[in-house]
């Protein structure tokens, strides 16, 4: 069988999903299948073998172009928005996108034979672009096998045995909530935040906005901790912070999947997120904290951290890391996948 990937330039990848889908490559790969990246038009279709095409986000004036072609070589395809549909994305530059979804981007959606999500919250998005659609829900899954490594991290990092670290890891964007963190924490100040408390920012994004948010921390640096920007830290980098940090903190306004909340999970560092994300189950899982995107819930959480520290212990870190490699390696993951592509290529109305 031959899956064909078509992704956006490189320049417009998220870091992440980028990684994650170069992983399911590997995967795919390893199980038999070969895996073409953006191949030449001309090329689709053109083989005795099954083949599918799958196409990782919107947006972009050829994916229609190449399936249009693909209905007429009778190539089923499937797209992956990525959370690109979600309700704070449409907000950025809507004037743009609606013009164009109604042109161009519904009819592409419409004639996929199937509409991939990578959550339940995505899935529920999608059915209300396409009421009469069954999205197939996919997760994504680990990219690079990392374990908890708390004490060696912290000390690589030179970070004190008793400081408390939160961890902000993430493209630097409105949408991301570190705004509403700095807030919250400003907010927390007369309650007498830990003095041991760090805050570490690391992350890129639009020199105009991280001036804003820097202008803010400096009008408010007595009510906040230590806080330490690193800036973009991508690769093997990453891992000493997500693993040494005491919580991890993305107070998202919307995440289709919030990948990063993934990796920090992935080393065991509990996490505190909100209900825009589609980790609902990290507190049942005794992994942190879900709330809403408003400063009253983060400050409530926040309390509750500081309150007990939450237990860095590291059989509990290996506990979370053990659930996360269980429902979300590659190896748990690509059964699913090998499934839906085979059923794809294997269903005559598929190609009708």
């Amino acid at each position: 069988m031959i899956i064909d990937f078509f992704q956006p330039p490189p320049g417009q990848r998220a870091g992440g999903l980028d990684l994650a889908i170069k992983s399911l490559e590997k995967f795919l790969i390893g199980s038999g299948i070969t895996v073409r990246a953006n191949p030449p038009k001309e090329t689709i279709g053109q083989s005795a073998e099954q083949e599918v095409v799958h196409f990782h986000g919107l947006w972009q004036p050829a994916f229609p172009r190449l399936a249009a072609h693909c209905r007429r070589r009778r190539v089923p395809y499937v797209v992956s928005p990525h959370g690109m549909l979600e309700p704070w994305a449409w907000r950025h530059k809507w004037w743009k996108k609606w013009p164009y979804f109604f042109v161009v981007e519904r009819r592409f959606l419409q004639n996929a034979n199937r509409l991939v999500a990578t959550s339940q919250i995505e899935a529920h998005t999608l059915k209300k672009f396409f009421p009469g659609s069954n999205p197939t829900i996919l997760p994504l899954g680990i990219a690079e096998e990392r374990l908890p490594n708390y004490a060696e991290a912290r000390e690589a990092l030179a970070w004190g045995e008793s400081e408390v670290i939160i961890l902000f890891l993430s493209r630097i964007h409105p949408k991301k909530g570190l705004p509403l963190l700095l807030q919250t924490l400003a907010r927390l100040h007369s309650e007498s935040l830990p003095q041991s408390l760090r805050l570490v920012v690391v992350g890129g994004g639009k020199e105009s906005y991280i001036r804003q948010l820097k202008d803010f921390i400096r009008k408010h640096q007595t009510e906040l901790p230590r806080i330490d920007w690193v800036g973009e830290v991508w690769g093997e980098g990453k891992w000493p912070y997500l693993q040494g940090a005491d919580l991890f903190c993305l107070p998202s306004y919307s995440e289709n999947f919030g990948y990063a909340v993934l990796e920090a999970l992935q080393v065991g560092t509990p996490v505190l997120t909100t209900s825009k994300t589609p980790w609902s189950e990290i507190e049942s899982w005794g992994a942190g904290y879900l709330v809403e995107p408003n400063e009253n819930a983060v400050a409530s959480a926040l309390r509750q951290f500081f309150a007990s520290r939450f237990d860095v212990a590291s059989n509990h870190r290996e506990s979370i890391a053990a659930r996360i490699r269980r429902e979300f390696s590659w190896k748990a993951l690509i059964a699913k996948y090998l499934k839906f592509y085979a059923d794809l290529a294997g269903d005559p109305a598929a190609r009708s």
